[in-house]
């Protein structure tokens, strides 16, 4: 399909965008001079708890193109992640007009949804993708002149190298075999003269647009993805594309990718990738057609940019510690700050163990559990953040379950923490005695919860960890034992 009509499809593609799922986006607006093109769309996650960022870029087509053709915004949506779209509609460079807009929309999200800097990862499509690579070597390259530095960066089916992507196009008008690929080529080259001039007159120019010069034996501005984690993803069945396209391998794209992803790996970067596509690719509209976002395995890529942000999995999650679990009790794991106390300033994983009748109100058990803060070392703790912390926590779960389980308001009323210092216990560093008095949302009434923490410190540099036993049950209860042998258990290391 010819890049003329991509452009006259964009409203046919609209249509597959579920209405349900539009209600979810954000159209934000970041140019007022330019409503109708200067926008960019926002899908937030579920959670509410923006723990990081896929922005992806498009070109041609409208960012809600992106939606009809892949679910990685709906993968996105379950997994913590904030999707961006943004197109850069004709660009094929990361000339200064593609790269202002970028800029200019990254300083809007940044400043509208206040995500963690650190945690983005960029994509780009096809020709944007060119762009978004090269716009991340020059995140690094200068880094003083550019809002984010991309912690990866991945991009499908899309040239690397400009002047291989001319070389393209000529080769195409001259075999004049499949006409959008004619088309394709006559468009870009009348675009290329006009904006950078011949390319064989301009090289330097054309090698200074691109990601990569595969005709260059010496590092070029591929070594500015050196240690970034870099995908490239292809359509290489290249049966389809002889028996439908007359193209060789060497008439496709993914020659050039190959070969960056080569030299990234023999400069020491072994988080570059060529990714075969495992599905063929497939358009909204049914068509075979190896330039499609369909060739993302949305699963599998989504856990990528989490691990790449080093953002919580439960289900991946391997602790660095041992902390037992005992028979009969259950186990629950997430990141701090969790989603519904976002005001908590320690960071880190929580790990919890319920006994076997926390939430059975016929239980002796009842309420009675112990959790694990596995922190980062960036945080102090005293009496008075404790104490602060541990309301925002119980106040922000409280809350939670007011609207599932139709708390009425009468019965509401603020948490209280209080907290001391007591004397230390064996192998802590401090340990803190107090009551914790607040709505238990399960019976709805009153209860008081007593809590024991401890904070130790572990030969691990970079974490330290506090550890809570929490029982409305008084400290001559049996509960107790079990949960201060389930500290004492605890392990450091593996």
């Amino acid at each position: 399909m010819s890049l003329r009509i991509i452009i006259i499809h964009i409203a046919f593609l609209l249509i597959f965008i579920s209405s349900g799922y539009c209600q979810l986006t954000e159209k934000i607006v970041f140019n007022n001079k330019d409503s109708a093109n200067d926008y960019y769309l926002a899908i937030r996650p579920l959670s509410g708890n923006i723990k990081g960022v896929q922005f992806l870029l498009c070109g041609f087509l409208s960012p809600e193109s992106v939606l009809a053709e892949t679910k990685l915004a709906n993968v996105a949506y379950g997994n913590d992640l904030l999707t961006i779209m943004v197109s850069i509609f004709n660009g094929f460079a990361a000339d200064s007009e593609a790269v202002e807009r970028i800029n200019h929309v990254l300083k809007n999200v940044i400043s509208r949804f206040s995500p963690d800097t650190s945690k983005f990862v960029f994509g780009g499509y096809l020709y944007s993708g060119q762009v978004i690579l090269r716009y991340t070597e020059m995140c690094y390259e200068h880094p003083g002149l550019f809002p984010i530095q991309p912690k990866a960066v991945f991009v499908l089916e899309c040239p690397v190298d400009l002047l291989g992507l001319a070389r393209w196009c000529e080769r195409e008008i001259k075999k004049n075999y499949f006409a959008g690929n004619v088309g394709d080529g006559k468009y870009i080259l009348d675009v290329f003269n006009k904006k950078y001039g011949p390319y064989s007159e301009q090289r330097d120019k054309y090698i200074q647009l691109s990601a990569f010069n595969i005709d260059s034996h010496t590092e070029g501005n591929e070594q500015f993805l050196k240690h970034v984690p870099v995908r490239l993803y292809y359509d290489t069945d290249i049966e389809w594309e002889l028996s439908n396209r007359r193209n060789s391998y060497h008439d496709t794209y993914f020659p050039d990718g190959s070969e960056l992803v080569k030299r990234l790996l023999l400069m020491g970067n072994n988080e570059a990738e060529f990714i075969a596509s495992k599905q063929p690719g497939l358009r909204s509209n049914g068509k075979r057609n190896p330039f499609s976002w369909s060739i993302v395995d949305e699963v599998d890529c989504i856990q990528w940019i989490k691990q790449k942000l080093k953002i919580f999995n439960p289900e991946t999650y391997v602790p660095v510690y041992q902390l037992p679990i005992p028979a009969n009790w259950s186990v629950e794991r997430f990141s701090l700050p969790p989603d519904f106390a976002k005001q908590i300033v320690f960071t880190g994983i929580e790990d919890i163990r319920f006994a076997p009748g926390w939430g059975d109100v016929k239980s002796e058990e009842y309420w009675s559990y112990a959790y694990l803060w596995w922190l980062d070392k960036n945080k102090e703790v005293n009496v008075v953040s404790l104490q602060d912390n541990l309301n925002a926590y119980y106040s922000g779960l409280l809350a939670r379950n007011i609207p599932t389980r139709r708390i009425p308001k009468d019965k509401l009323f603020p948490v209280s923490v209080n907290l001391s210092k007591i004397k230390t216990a064996s192998d802590d560093t401090e340990t803190y005695s107090g009551k914790i008095y607040m709505l238990d949302y399960m019976e709805q009434k009153p209860i008081l919860l007593n809590a024991i923490v401890h904070k130790k410190i572990c030969p691990d540099k970079d974490h330290f960890l506090l550890f809570f036993e929490i029982s409305p049950k008084a400290s001559n209860d049996p509960v107790w034992e079990k949960m201060n042998k389930l500290y004492n258990d605890f392990k450091c290391g593996r």
